[in-house]
């Protein structure tokens, strides 16, 4: 099972690393001015109300950032990755789902606990460790919510 649902937010990262950045993405990015390129998103709604917001990965030459781009163009930024992007996008309940599977793993280590009805954005940010967010309304600003290492 586990092996399952890494597979399938690996192959939902990949695709989506592969897809062409959609049109409404591209104008945000253009309109928040970031200078690297994406080379990963997902859409998703990570602030309750607002629709229409993406987190994304810009490359730079020794690995890139981790962002949400919000619906009026304001750059969130997540976290730094090492080499390669890896980022998936996941509803509570898939997120709660791959927590599951976590803890029945021998050889992956971790948890995933979404607090909020909105979306959770996991992200490698190594080789070996994924760190996930969620939005708190109370705090008004991304905050660990898991995370594993394989």
């Amino acid at each position: 099972p586990l092996a399952t649902v890494l597979s399938f937010a690996l192959v939902a990262a990949s695709i989506a690393s592969a897809q062409a950045v959609p049109a409404e993405l591209s104008a945000l990015t253009t309109k928040a001015r970031l200078p690297s390129p994406v080379v990963g998103w997902c859409r998703g709604e990570f602030r309750a109300g607002r629709p229409g917001e993406y987190a994304v990965a810009v490359s730079s030459v020794t690995g890139g950032r981790y962002l949400v781009v919000q619906s009026d163009a304001t750059v969130v930024e997540l976290a730094s990755y090492a080499r390669s992007a890896e980022l998936s996008c996941y509803t509570p309940a898939e997120a709660r789902k791959l927590h599951v599977s976590i803890g029945q793993s021998d050889t992956i280590h971790g948890q995933i606990v979404p607090q909020w009805g909105t979306m959770v954005v996991c992200a490698f940010v190594d080789d070996t460790t994924s760190v996930c967010w969620q939005y708190s309304p109370a705090d008004r600003r991304f905050v660990r919510v898991g995370g594993w290492v394989t």
